[in-house]
């Protein structure tokens, strides 16, 4: 049995929950609420062996998102080992550390991500919770007491975001709204800026872009695969497993259909993902494009460069703003202003994807 966490050598045994192995090895995975689920601070992303894993839970299927899910997203409380091979996972603090050390940018849609997803999985969860109590499943008063403060620790992962101006007030409200009639912890008199705050939600700045070349078609691209959390740590730890640590990287080795067939084999994903993921780079070549604009622009219909290119700048801005209004994909609209320069710099910018 191989079992890394954080890149750490650990011990585990089949029938063992990940959590156990993690609190035995001294592993950096957090554990608050005796493994009740609620507190998500044993949330790890699986990179690896996900297969020699159980599946998930019901208490996992209620607090994770559907996005956090695809991206290999587990509570370690939940996941138990079921057969041998090699498990590689990722802590939470982990994930963030490793932001902070090779892109601190993305922090803060990271941030974002996470809490808006603790946001909106928060009421369905704990009503899975008060289900398993009023089913006897949680019993005596210390279990009681550990469930109570596995959803005030829950609850409070998404107001501390909130506060920190994430734009997610919709699932913010809702949220404390259900608190205050359900849960003894939600009294106002213990948390007196909430409701203030989240009537104030809103995001005051727009995060950092990368500087791009027009000379070159892939010159200066040259952003960390930390630049891809939006798309989950799975994927940037196959893209790094293939040598991939930059758009440059990856606009030079995915430019082409062979190369995206290669690609496609080593990382194991598919030639679709790969395109997608070669189309992101190759629409961040334009300056005040990230990776989430990217997802938006795609979203809007746009996939590459000579797309944006051929746009009217006033319709794409229309189709975006109906997008975004629909899918929440970036925080703050981009302005006309922004628009019209994404599509006045396309028109400089050469064809590099070739099918």
């Amino acid at each position: 049995m191989d079992i890394l966490i954080n890149d750490k050598s650990c011990t585990g045994e089949v029938g063992e929950k990940l959590s156990k192995v993690a609190l035995e090895s001294k592993a950096h995975v957090g554990y608050v609420c005796a493994g009740l689920g609620i507190c998500q601070t044993c949330y790890v992303t699986v990179l690896e062996g996900g297969d020699c894993l159980s599946g998930l839970s019901d208490v996992e299927e209620a607090f994770l998102s559907e996005k956090q899910i695809k991206d290999g997203a587990r509570l370690a409380c939940q996941a138990t080992i079921e057969r041998d091979g090699t498990i590689r996972i990722l802590s939470r603090p982990e994930e963030v550390r490793r932001m902070a050390l090779s892109n601190p940018l993305s922090l803060f849609s990271y941030s974002v991500e996470m809490g808006k997803a603790a946001a909106e999985r928060f009421v369905p969860g704990v009503t899975n919770v008060i289900d398993r109590i009023q089913k006897g499943e949680v019993r005596g008063q210390a279990a009681l007491d550990e469930a109570f403060s596995g959803m005030g620790s829950a609850l409070q992962l998404s107001i501390d975001t909130a506060t920190q101006s994430i734009p997610f007030k919709e699932q913010i409200s809702g949220m404390v709204d259900f608190c205050k009639k359900m849960l003894p912890f939600s009294e106002r008199s213990q948390h007196p800026a909430i409701d203030e705050n989240i009537q104030h939600v809103a995001l005051h700045r727009k995060g950092e872009q990368q500087e791009t070349g027009a000379d070159d078609p892939v010159a200066d691209s040259t952003i960390e695969t930390a630049g891809f959390e939006s798309l989950g740590f799975v994927v940037a730890d196959k893209l790094g497993s293939a040598g991939i640590f930059t758009f440059t990287d990856l606009l030079e080795r995915g430019k082409t259909s062979k190369g995206r067939g290669e690609l496609s084999s080593i990382c194991n994903l598919s030639k679709k993902e790969v395109l997608t993921l070669v189309n992101y780079a190759d629409l961040c070549r334009v300056r005040g494009i990230d990776v989430q604009t990217a997802t938006l622009l795609e979203a809007s219909g746009v996939d590459t460069v000579p797309e944006l290119a051929h746009r009217n700048p006033s319709n794409l801005y229309e189709k975006i703003l109906e997008v975004n209004k629909k899918q929440s994909i970036i925080a703050c609209d981009p302005s006309q202003q922004d628009v019209d320069s994404w599509v006045a710099e396309a028109k400089t910018l050469r064809k590099v994807i070739t099918y």
